[in-house]
């Protein structure tokens, strides 16, 4: 289900946000899918969330179609520049040599694997930030491979470094109440969005893409209609002898 897509990425989001080696450094300058090149005149480091090719074939070999068990890469594409300007013309120091920038987006690369596939900010940490549990409890089952790939692309001269870091994730299966519909604004996602969405603090961008969908995807569902029940009816019958005929209208549920 590719709303999962979503789940994973806004998700991932939140735990990055959670470590604060990834806090501290980015500041905030973690993006979902954005769209558009690195740009090196851009506060660093950056780091973008995106999710590529989703396959998966159905639980069910024989009928086919959905659930289907799912699995995407998650891509973070981390950058950084050793000099950028603020508004004031002024340059911001970043690492002074090559070394240290490559050593400063491996720590990045190293957190954000450990938040990631343990939900731990580091493996002495002993528990998970609420973010970590979440993503590992809600959206993802295992991640079963990890690439990272380094580009130095030559834009106008700047000293720019981007390591790509992906990582192959199995996601959780949909979950679909078929007759109850969940109470709340989010009550027409499905799982894992749905439960995604509940945790997001309200408000924030990821709350209000959430809602979107949701608001969006109430079209799509008919209220189930039922007859009111009837009382039953007994036929005329002689004294002392059991009816042999009983009318009961039941409701219908499709």
């Amino acid at each position: 289900m590719t709303l999962a897509l979503t789940a994973l990425r806004l998700a991932v989001i939140e735990a990055l946000n959670s470590h604060p080696v990834i806090d501290a450094q980015c500041q905030g300058r973690i993006y979902d899918s954005r769209i558009g090149n690195f740009d090196d005149k851009a506060p660093v480091p950056v780091i973008t969330v995106a999710t590529e090719d989703l396959s998966g074939e159905a639980w069910n070999p024989q009928n086919g179609g959905e659930p289907f068990n799912d699995s995407c890469n998650l891509v973070l594409d981390i950058g950084m520049a050793q000099f950028v300007e603020d508004g004031d013309d002024q340059y911001i120091f970043r690492p002074e040599t090559d070394g240290e920038q490559e050593a400063a987006l491996n720590l990045l690369a190293q957190c954000a694997e450990w938040i990631l596939t343990t939900g731990m900010t580091h493996p002495r940490a002993r528990q998970k930030t609420a973010a970590g549990r979440l993503l590992l409890t809600a959206v993802t089952r295992r991640v079963s491979k990890r690439d990272l790939q380094r580009f130095s692309p030559d834009d106008g001269g700047e000293r720019l470094a981007i390591h790509m870091l992906t990582f192959r994730v199995e996601l959780k299966g949909e979950d679909v109440e078929t007759y109850a519909l969940p109470a709340g604004p989010f009550g027409a996602l499905p799982d894992p969005l749905l439960t995604v969405a509940q945790a997001m603090a309200e408000g924030s961008t990821g709350y209000r893409t959430c809602l979107a969908i949701a608001q969006d995807l109430a079209r799509a569902i008919v209220p189930a209609t039922t007859p009111p029940s009837q009382p039953v009816v007994v036929p005329d019958q002689a004294p002392g002898t059991l009816p042999t005929e009983v009318s009961v209208n039941l409701p219908q549920v499709p």
